[in-house]
């Protein structure tokens, strides 16, 4: 079967499409993913098929997660990012799916469900964060992560009709061109393609964030998808003298977040790494900055979160879903300094289960309130006794495995208003002994 996966999006948007796809592909199916070109080694190299979009992968998310975006200002960023090459974006998906059997893809509204119309195929919908209507959490653009179960439900309608009305100015003249009706926005997700039911798989895991009981059997929960293959990479001999130097370090990075004020936190990050007495691991990703390496710091700059995380004992990072994830995994105590996005979000969910201190909002981080969070990170048992039960409850879940039975049973039934059921889910009890809301 010829599947295409379209991933518009960032490093933690496209990997999960990879791990996906090499078990689809390990299963007899041919897999191509549709995404911006700066990721076409990593696909190819992973021996799946590979269709270029057009934009720039770096610019679109810097358009769409500025630093402190929020649900009132996600739309105008994200029709500023759109509006220049929509168009054209949107016919590199359509031809992508040109000769494929069925459509594997990541959150860009109901875009992608045009397309599954004009071909009569197939389509799977995949999430990294809520975005169906629950009374438990907000929509993932909203900050604020406490609104109460009204207002929590009432945030999806707010987010949909935005996100709809982005939709039509984008999507109208494609549809009109292919000769489909006009697509009306709509307050809730919808799902409809005719007389079919997009089925919905969220790569979460319920031990982190409990399934809500609102949710209908389409929407499905197949546990974090982890790359379990071993890791081959050398490590540089300055990295591998610092970690046998001392201590577990504690590694601090931000992923693909960039700031005007990354220079502020840079600096705030470096005295309160003195302060607190820790050592760590800052890594830059491909910033270059001229820092120099200290006895109880050391910079660097690309380091696979599999090798490293095993050896260091918390981690600090900016609340992506796939480095949450990771960290979790390895039973790491977590500390979360959200930029944007659903980023709040993870940093709630981790808080919550009792795997970290309470996250530090970026935008008002002091050197003194991330000494003491630092501190409270390292030196409270409580945080690693509840990651490591976190990570034991995560080893069962075998989610990329999940997620594909989920997809090859969704391509089977798609028509028949049959989806594959979420398998039971081991329990995770956070400190007051119940289960995590």
């Amino acid at each position: 079967m010829n599947i295409t996966m379209l991933t518009i999006g960032s490093m933690g948007d496209v990997r999960p499409f990879v791990l996906l796809g090499r078990e689809l592909r390990s299963r007899g199916h041919t897999i191509t993913i549709a995404t911006f070109s700066g990721f076409e080694k990593m696909i190819l190299d992973a021996g799946l098929g590979f269709f270029p979009l057009s934009g720039n992968a770096a610019a679109f998310m810097a358009s769409i997660m500025a630093p402190d975006t929020n649900g009132l200002t996600y739309l105008p960023h994200l029709w500023k990012g759109l509006k220049q090459y929509a168009p054209e974006l949107i016919r590199d998906m359509d031809e992508s799916c040109r000769h494929a059997d069925a459509m594997v893809v990541n959150f860009f509204g109901s875009v992608y469900y045009s397309i599954a119309e004009k071909y009569g195929i197939p389509c799977i919908q995949t999430y990294y964060f809520p975005m169906d209507p629950n009374s438990a959490v907000p929509i993932s653009s909203i900050r604020n992560m406490h609104l109460g179960a009204a207002l929590n439900r009432q945030s999806y309608k707010l987010g949909y009709m935005a996100i709809g009305t982005v939709e039509k100015l984008i999507l109208s003249p494609w549809r009109k061109e292919n000769r489909l009706d006009p697509r009306k926005a709509s307050s809730h997700p919808n799902y409809q393609i005719g007389d079919h039911t997009v089925p919905v798989i969220y790569a979460i895991s319920p031990c982190l964030f409990p399934r809500p009981a609102e949710w209908g059997p389409s929407i499905r929960m197949s546990g974090f998808w982890f790359d379990d293959t071993p890791v081959s990479w050398k490590a540089p001999d300055a990295l591998e003298s610092f970690l046998s130097a001392g201590d577990r370090p504690v590694y601090i990075g931000f992923g693909s977040m960039v700031s005007g004020d990354m220079n502020r936190l840079l600096t705030i990050l470096l005295r309160a790494i003195h302060a607190s007495g820790i050592r760590a691991i800052v890594s830059l990703g491909d910033r270059r900055t001229g820092l120099h390496s200290t006895r109880n710091v050391l910079f660097a700059s690309y380091i696979p979160h599999d090798w490293i995380f095993p050896r260091v004992q918390a981690v600090v990072h900016h609340g992506g879903a796939g480095t949450t994830a990771a960290g979790l995994r390895y039973g790491l105590p977590t500390l979360v300094i959200p930029f944007a996005g659903d980023q709040p979000f993870w940093g709630d969910r981790v808080f919550r289960s009792g795997c970290g201190p309470k996250p530090v909002n970026r935008k008002s981080l002091t050197v003194h309130s991330l000494t003491r969070s630092l501190i409270d990170l390292t030196r409270q048992e409580k945080y690693a006794v509840h990651a490591a039960q976190m990570a034991a409850a995560m080893k069962q879940e075998h989610g990329v495995q999940q997620a594909a039975d989920m997809v090859e049973s969704d391509i089977m039934n798609w028509g028949s208003g049959a989806c594959a059921l979420p398998s039971p889910s081991p329990e995770f009890r956070s400190e007051s002994g119940s289960a995590a809301p």
